[in-house]
């Protein structure tokens, strides 16, 4: 799905968004540490689990906002190829340009909920 990235987004983030609406599971991975922690709605997942099931599944099909530092996006996004949701990625960047951590959380109705009890 293409969707227009070319505004705002910090490096890193741009290729790790660009490697999921592409499903390019190993550029994904290049993004982030190898020690990467993702937290679902606050709650600690496997970040390796998550890329396995979810990179070359899911895509957003717009992005509505962007963080002022480029770290966060928040867009609806394609679950499984019929569901979609409003849900928010914020990556934690590292000094080596890394991402350390990606905070997911679906949007809705003013609430955030755990993005894999969507599936």
């Amino acid at each position: 799905m293409d969707i227009d990235l070319d505004v705002g987004l910090h490096p890193t983030v741009h290729k790790a968004v660009s490697a999921l609406q592409a499903g390019d599971k190993l550029t994904w991975l290049t993004c982030f540490t190898a020690s990467a922690k993702l937290f679902d709605n606050g709650k600690r997942s496997s970040f390796h689990q998550f890329a396995r099931d979810n990179v070359g599944v899911m895509y957003f099909t717009t992005i509505e906002h962007i963080d002022s530092d480029g770290r966060g996006i928040r867009g609806w996004l394609r679950l499984d190829g019929h569901e979609e949701v409003v849900a928010y990625f914020k990556f934690r960047i590292d000094t080596t340009e890394m991402c350390s951590r990606l905070d997911v959380a679906r949007l809705e109705g003013g609430q955030h909920l755990a993005l894999q009890e969507a599936r």
